[in-house]
């Protein structure tokens, strides 16, 4: 993978692996986590197939790694996907890989916002992260939220600080209390919903972009498109050319998969260009389709 430099110089790489999919773990799994002498004891439920899928999401992890794709985005929210990865990547240097975790609502809601990322750092087995992200615009709590995580980043528990799902306006009003102006903006981002006005604010103001379900979950609109002849040009997949063309418009896309084999296709991305007449094909393709929650009209309890 290339390296993308962060407006505070942290270098972080292009292609990011989400645990963010219920098919890869279990969001059901039935959990309890309780400090205890600053350890974490985790519940599990004995279900067979909640085991499984934590020890697919680890094989995954382990193929990652080995294909070069070290950048790894989780979050509290992502049922025991800290855990996994914690135990997974124990084994391997810590300058070794790039580790994105998320200040999660319920952490917002009860201004717990350092406690919250100690659970994070004890789940995953590190002493930081390298980059902490408000997971939402929680209304009414953001601003000191953000406030608290500027202190855990000035602290070095953290290497950088951003977040997620904000529009301009979340900006704009984060930005009159700010000292410290997020580095990273993490939104859904993909040929259907090109946030074309927002990913140029962000460009503007020096907050990289990281796309999240960056290939529109394969929406089957996307094969009445110009997607098609493109891959069939540069002889690949449809996720293929859309993951070049996130890297191409400088944003760092998200890319998840059970199938190891799917995977691995989804980072041999870095032997072909598109042309700018392709990428701005694939930019016309946008019809405003959002497929994930909107942060101005949502329930931000219930996420």
């Amino acid at each position: 993978m290339k390296d993308i430099v962060l407006c505070n110089d942290v270098i972080m790489p292009d292609l990011c692996f989400g645990t963010g999919i219920t098919n890869i773990y279990s969001t059901g799994i039935k959990r309890k986590a309780k400090l205890a002498k600053n350890k974490i004891k985790v519940i599990l439920n004995k279900d067979k197939k909640n085991a499984l899928m934590n020890i697919n999401l680890s094989k995954i992890v382990d193929v990652s790694m080995q294909h070069g794709c070290k950048c790894f985005d989780t979050s509290r929210a992502y049922g025991a996907s800290e855990l996994v990865l914690g135990n997974t990547l124990n084994k391997y240097p810590r300058e070794s890989y790039f580790l994105v975790t998320k200040l999660c609502n319920t952490d917002q809601y009860n201004g717990s916002v350092r406690e919250g990322l100690e659970n994070s750092l004890k789940a995953l087995k590190i002493d930081y992260v390298d980059l902490y992200l408000m997971h939402w615009p929680v209304e009414g709590r953001f601003i000191d939220s953000w406030k608290e995580m500027e202190k855990l980043y000035s602290e070095g528990k953290c290497k950088a600080i951003g977040v997620c799902n904000f529009n301009i306006h979340h900006l704009e009003e984060l930005k009159s209390y700010a000292t410290i102006m997020p580095m990273v903006n993490e939104i859904e981002c993909h040929p259907l919903f090109t946030q074309n006005e927002l990913r140029e604010y962000c460009n503007n103001c020096g907050i990289q972009i990281m796309a999240y379900t960056s290939t529109a979950r394969m929406d089957e609109r996307l094969r009445k498109t110009c997607l098609v002849p493109i891959a069939q040009k540069y002889n690949k997949t449809l996720a293929q050319i859309i993951l070049r063309w996130h890297q191409q418009i400088g944003n760092i896309p998200i890319v998840n998969s059970s199938n190891i084999e799917h995977m691995i296709a989804n980072l041999d991305i870095n032997d072909f260009s598109l042309t700018e007449s392709e990428i701005e094909q694939i930019m016309g393709i946008n019809i405003n389709s959002r497929l994930r929650y909107d942060p101005d009209n949502c329930d931000f309890k219930q996420l």
